[in-house]
């Protein structure tokens, strides 16, 4: 079991029949990723993905695409420990409203799988896109 535990979304829009999705930049760190965050209490998966979409993007109503779920392991460092943090992604369609961003993010983009490639960081990320991005093309 991880130490961390956190879930978010990938969202998207079609754009003529074209899958565009959402990136947020990090305000303290300055890197490229979907909504997502870190469970609060006894908080399971959809209810931490819903509460984190609705704090970052100002979206209430999301609702998850079935039959998409991607979780991301990884080991990060917090005050002088190493823990493991797992991150469950759901995928999304971004409802017609406007996106309201937090203060912890200084800039949204709404890109192609391309775009995405090249402004994501983290190898493993891109794929959990590139996943999305399989899944939503072959329906």
């Amino acid at each position: 079991m991880a130490d961390i535990h956190a879930a978010g979304a990938i969202m998207y829009r079609l754009d003529n029949g074209v899958p565009k999705y959402l990136i947020l930049r990090s305000a303290h760190h300055g890197e490229w990723g979907p909504p997502k965050g870190r469970a609060d209490g006894s908080e399971i998966d959809v209810e931490t993905a819903l509460r984190e979409i609705y704090e970052e993007t100002g979206f209430a109503r999301a609702k998850f695409t079935p039959g998409f779920r991607e979780t991301l392991s990884y080991m990060v460092n917090k005050k002088g420990r190493r823990l493991t943090k797992d991150v469950v992604f759901f995928l999304s369609e971004m409802p017609a409203q406007d996106l309201k961003i937090s203060e912890e993010h200084n800039a949204s983009h709404l890109g192609t799988i391309d775009e995405i490639n090249a402004m994501v960081v983290h190898d493993d990320l891109k794929r959990v896109f590139q996943k999305a991005h399989a899944f939503l093309t072959k329906k």
